[in-house]
């Protein structure tokens, strides 16, 4: 399929090994993609600072340019190093459903997220409530650019074996540290207009975001 060999590390989802996490992060930081675990669904990361890194995601989601990546966070402090304004919509969320399978999209025209923006003024932000992909971006040094780990249109894996039968030979690393705990993938909540609009369905039902944040519009 590629001509990568895509090395598989088994991690702990609870107390991933330290060498596991600071082998993706070097990966990362050389440029290259990682599969990670999240609470939701498996993740193809990369460094957005770094373009080709970025390209490189693209080519292997085989996924058009036009639409955005996700921003996964190690922790809620990195939201105001990447965005000067969130609405208080958006902090209840976050304060609420993080860490956790919420993707929230705030408006920003920041240098920091242009890479992950695709030409759109607004970002999605995502602290997931898994462990490794915190570290692995704690260990980084960065907000990781996401997707999930599989060709645009083909289901998200929730376990590292759907990954790598999608994308084996096209990444160099793989942590696998079991299934998915949600197998599904994260709710995206636009927060950029009022009331807040649901762009995608997922792990989090709208009865939830309507608990906390009151009136919300589905697609």
């Amino acid at each position: 399929m590629g001509d990568v060999k895509t090395q598989v590390l088994v991690v702990d989802a609870a107390e991933p090994d330290p060498s596991a996490i600071q082998a993706a992060a070097a990966v990362i930081r050389d440029g290259g993609l990682v599969v990670v675990p999240t609470d939701s669904v498996y993740g193809l990361v990369c460094d957005p600072s770094q373009p080709k890194a970025v390209d490189s995601i693209y080519r292997v989601k085989q996924r058009r340019r036009e639409v955005p990546l996700v921003l996964l966070l190690h922790d809620m402090a990195q939201v105001s190093s990447l965005i000067e304004e969130v609405p208080e919509s958006a902090v209840a969320a976050m304060q609420h459903f993080w860490p956790g399978a919420l993707t929230v999209v705030v408006r920003d025209r920041g240098a920091a997220t242009a890479a992950v923006r695709a030409r759109k003024d607004s970002v999605g932000l995502r602290l997931p409530a898994h462990m490794v992909p915190r570290l692995v971006a704690e260990a980084a040094g960065c907000a990781l650019a996401s997707t999930s780990a599989n060709r645009s249109g083909r289901p998200s894996p929730a376990t590292a074996q759907e990954a790598l039968l999608e994308i084996s030979g096209l990444v160099p690393l793989v942590l696998d540290a079991g299934p998915a705990p949600l197998g599904r993938e994260s709710t995206v909540v636009d927060f950029t207009c009022k009331p807040p609009r649901v762009l995608r369905l997922g792990a989090i039902p709208v009865t939830r975001l309507r608990e906390v944040l009151g009136e919300v519009r589905e697609k």
